[in-house]
Formats: structure tokens, C-alpha cells, sequence
């Protein structure tokens, strides 16, 4: 890595996914993400075999079955623990994402084959509301913003949002515009719809405990990703019928959403524990 990618970070590399196109950016950026995405990768843990669909699903259902059995001492505090203002540093953090709602996905639809298209734009109607701005996902985190007192405008999170906060957010980009396969998506897709019913919990029981009243945010997601599960998985069966599928580099996929997602949660809870209360 020369001195110029060395000098760009998750903070720059998200601000460059909302600018404009300008070919001597596309290349050092990519240059450095590229970098970054092989160390996530080497850091990975060993994987089991996954040579059909019947494994991916029943390895992906072990795994999120697995997560939802064991909450994390992280999960059990926001749960039961966090004050309101540790609960609003935690929503804070992750506005880089909440106020990008799905943007990324966007740019998978043309590598996509028709059928697999379909499937996953039903997931991102839901995503933007049906056309209804009231309904849209960033809107309804905007909601919650609101009420506790955060400002909407999301160069206000990129200032203070953590590198693993960023990391999250920054693999969907690649996995959808620069993954040499689309494989990564479809199975980092698969494991995000599954799993927010059960990864929004926690959530949803603080918004309760602490009387937090724009709850839909959660509460939306909980409900709607039980279907967006499903349409994922179509997704991934319609490509795999129309073009090559490695389910093995799918569950690459999984396993890179999952670490990032959890390193991410980590960072923004940490930060909320090491608030006084």
C-alpha cells in the first residue's frame, strides 16, 4: 500500500460511495479497499463446506439460531441497561447507516439475472416505503432521531461514527459494485434478513423499557424481514439457476456481514458502556 492509500480511511472510503464519479478516486479507493477487504478475509475463521443450497440454508439457519440462543453481555445491556443516553449513542452511531438505508443494494439489481432482480426489489420497496416518504426505513430512523434529541443530517454521524461503525456499512458497497461475484451479496443479504428479527430485539425491548415512543424503525424490520428472508433466498436460488453460484463464496459473504455487523455493535456499546450513565 503506497503513501496516498495509507492516508484513506472507512471515514473517507464511505464518503467517496456518495460522490461523484471521478476516475483517479475510483482507483485509489479501490486500491485501498481492496486491501482492506483481503485482511477481513484472511481474518475469517475456518468455514465448513458449503457445496449446495440445502447447506448454505441449513448452515445459515444453524448459525443465526445459534446467535439468537446466546445474547451477548452487549445485548443484555442494551436490553436491560442502558440509560436513554447510552441507548441515543448507540442510534447515533449507527445513523451512517439508518440515513443510507439500502442505498448500497441498489447497485447489485444489474449483475443480478432477471428473476433474481425481482426478488431482491421486493425487498427494497419495503426498504423505501412502497413510494410512501413516511414509510421509507431512513425516515422512520429519522423518527427515532427526533426523539431523542439527534440531529437527521448525516454528515453530522460521519464526523463522529467509529471505523467498525463504517466497516459495516462500507462492505455492502463492495460486495455489490466491486466483488468480482455476486455471490458475497446474496449471502450477506440472506444472513441480514434473517437475522434482524432477532438481532433488532434488543432494540425493540429498550425502545419499550425506556419509553421510546418511535419504535418503528425496529419494530418495522422485525415484522418485514421475515418476508425479505425469503425473497433473499429466491434471490439466490433464481441466480444460481440462470448463472454459476459458489455457495461457498455466499457464505463468505455471510461470514463477512456477520463479523462486521458484530464488531460494529461491539465499538458502539463499548462507546455507550464508557459514557457515565
Amino acid at each position: 500500500m503506497d503513501a496516498a492509500q495509507c492516508a484513506m480511511s472507512q471515514r473517507l472510503l464511505f464518503e467517496h460511495h456518495g460522490a461523484a464519479f471521478e476516475p483517479t478516486r475510483v482507483i485509489a479507493f479501490t486500491a485501498y479497499e481492496s486491501c482492506w477487504v483481503e485482511k477481513l478475509v484472511a481474518s475469517l475463521p475456518p468455514a465448513p463446506s458449503i457445496r449446495s443450497f440445502n447447506d448454505f440454508q441449513r448452515t445459515l439457519r444453524a448459525l443465526i439460531e445459534y446467535d439468537a440462543a446466546r445474547p451477548s453481555p452487549s445485548e443484555r445491556f442494551l436490553e436491560q441497561e442502558a440509560s436513554r443516553e447510552q441507548f441515543k449513542m448507540i442510534v447515533d452511531q449507527f445513523a451512517v447507516d439508518g440515513l443510507t438505508e439500502a442505498q448500497a443494494f441498489l447497485a447489485i439489481l444489474p449483475r443480478l439475472p432477471l428473476r433474481a432482480q425481482a426478488a431482491v426489489q421486493r425487498i427494497l420497496i419495503d426498504e423505501f416505503g412502497c413510494g410512501n416518504v413516511d414509510m421509507m426505513h431512513t425516515q422512520l430512523y429519522c423518527n427515532l432521531l427526533q426523539e431523542l434529541g439527534s440531529p437527521i443530517d448525516l454528515d453530522a454521524f460521519v464526523a463522529s461514527a467509529l471505523d467498525p461503525v463504517f466497516e459495516f456499512v462500507n462492505i455492502f458497497h463492495w460486495m455489490t459494485k466491486r466483488a468480482a461475484q455476486v455471490d458475497y451479496f446474496l449471502g450477506a443479504l440472506a444472513w441480514f434478513e434473517g437475522v434482524v428479527p432477532s438481532l433488532f430485539g434488543p432494540y425493540l425491548a429498550a425502545c419499550k423499557r425506556l419509553g421510546i415512543r418511535a419504535h418503528q424503525y425496529y419494530s418495522e424490520h422485525v415484522h418485514i424481514d421475515v418476508f425479505h428472508a425469503r425473497s433473499a433466498l429466491l434471490a439466490m436460488t433464481e441466480t444460481a439457476r440462470a448463472m454459476p453460484f459458489d455457495y461457498q463464496q455466499a457464505w463468505t459473504g455471510v461470514r463477512l456481514a456477520h463479523a462486521t455487523a458484530g464488531r460494529a455493535f461491539e465499538a458502539a456499546v463499548s462507546l455507550a458502556r464508557d459514557h457515565a450513565a
